[in-house]
């Protein structure tokens, strides 16, 4: 287990959101930064522009975007920051932005209304990208109401997107992330809450046709997946909504046999997973207070080599902030892409002492 003295602050008031193997992309506020995994710097990319080109928002833009006011902020700032295969940047909060870093111009260009057509976001790291078209997808995730939940599609290098598939009312109640598979070249849809909305989708030819994989209870309901040469990973998503007897466990299938697994017990809830360059694997777990089940009052990180064998390897206290705007779960954020072997960076949330930083772990040689 990692002790205090082995986690290191990187930056306050900062969001994980993407990594590569050499950059991790941060956010605070309206901007996006890049942080060089060997020279430990950070640089500052672009930020998203003003709502609008009248004088007020320009000005209203100038005043919170200074130093001072944004270090007195409790704001998590943009919702997605994702680098796409050819390096252009796409940033997702009121609108859809993008931004191609050879450019001089360091203000990222609006290319979406989302609330033109009253398209909702996607949960955070449930964006997937194709290596092989460059495009990206997203599914919305709708809490409150029932209707249609639309995929949408991002094109050509971040200047065009638009509705590419749409689940119907009642099939789901929200897409919980798209997840590229490289050895199959396909795109596999992870869906939520309830028994029946609970179940894994699949497209082999960028979301023309979507197929129903497995699912129907709470076991299927999973945030991410990781995806190997011959598995399916996940950590059950089973949350305060879900019955007392759901036990949120691992789940290792094999996609030549058949066969699935329990491989470990988590307790609360998995949300996001991110793979190392080597294959090897970290889940964060968060804590959900109102769980009908005792479990305990944590954020943790999880670790394995290969899905077959978990270990507890960081834990972080609960201690609820109440600020407005953000989730009030102890909750891990690491990137979505792929982390270095050695290293782990991710920002938690409502615990003590580490709030909404960005922290640096080594990961295990488990």
């Amino acid at each position: 287990m990692i002790n205090q003295a082995e986690i290191s602050i990187i930056k306050n008031k900062f969001m994980v959101h993407f990594s590569t193997e050499h950059h991790c992309l941060f956010s605070q506020d309206h901007f996006v930064f890049s942080y060089n995994y060997k020279s430990k710097k950070l640089q500052q990319l672009c930020k998203i522009p003003p709502a609008n080109n009248s004088l007020l928002s320009i000005i209203k833009d100038k005043v919170r975007r200074n130093v001072l006011v944004r270090a007195l902020s409790n704001s998590m700032g943009l919702g997605h920051v994702v680098q796409l295969a050819n390096g252009t940047i796409i940033i997702i909060y009121d609108k859809i932005y993008r931004f191609v870093p050879s450019t001089t111009n360091k203000t990222a260009q609006a290319i979406f209304d989302l609330k033109k057509d009253k398209i909702l976001p996607p949960l955070r790291n449930g964006i997937g990208i194709s290596p092989l078209s460059n495009n990206a997808y997203f599914g919305e995730y709708v809490n409150g109401i029932k209707r249609a939940i639309r995929i949408l599609r991002i094109s050509d290098s971040g200047q065009h997107c638009e509705v590419c598939f749409t689940f119907t009312e009642g099939e789901i109640k929200h897409v919980h992330g798209i997840f590229w598979d490289k050895y199959r070249q396909r795109f596999w849809i992870t869906t939520g809450d309830n028994d029946n909305e609970s179940h894994f989708y699949y497209t082999d030819d960028e979301f023309r046709t979507v197929h129903k994989f497995c699912g129907g209870d709470q076991s299927w309901r999973a945030v991410s997946l990781i995806i190997t040469e011959d598995h399916l990973i996940w950590g059950m998503d089973a949350g305060k909504d879900a019955p007392a007897n759901a036990i949120n466990h691992i789940y290792r299938l094999n996609l030549i046999t058949g066969k699935r697994e329990q491989v470990a017990t988590i307790g609360n809830p998995a949300y996001h997973m991110v793979q190392t360059v080597s294959g090897a694997m970290i889940m964060g777990v968060t804590y959900e207070p109102g769980r009908k089940q005792n479990t305990l009052e944590e954020a943790s990180i999880y670790y394995s080599k290969t899905g077959e064998l978990w270990h507890k390897i960081a834990t972080f206290p609960y201690q609820g902030q109440n600020l407005t705007g953000r989730s009030q779960y102890a909750y891990i954020f690491p990137p979505s892409g792929v982390i270095p072997d050695g290293e782990l960076l991710f920002t938690p949330i409502n615990i003590n002492k580490y709030d909404a930083k960005v922290l640096s772990i080594n990961l295990p040689q488990i």
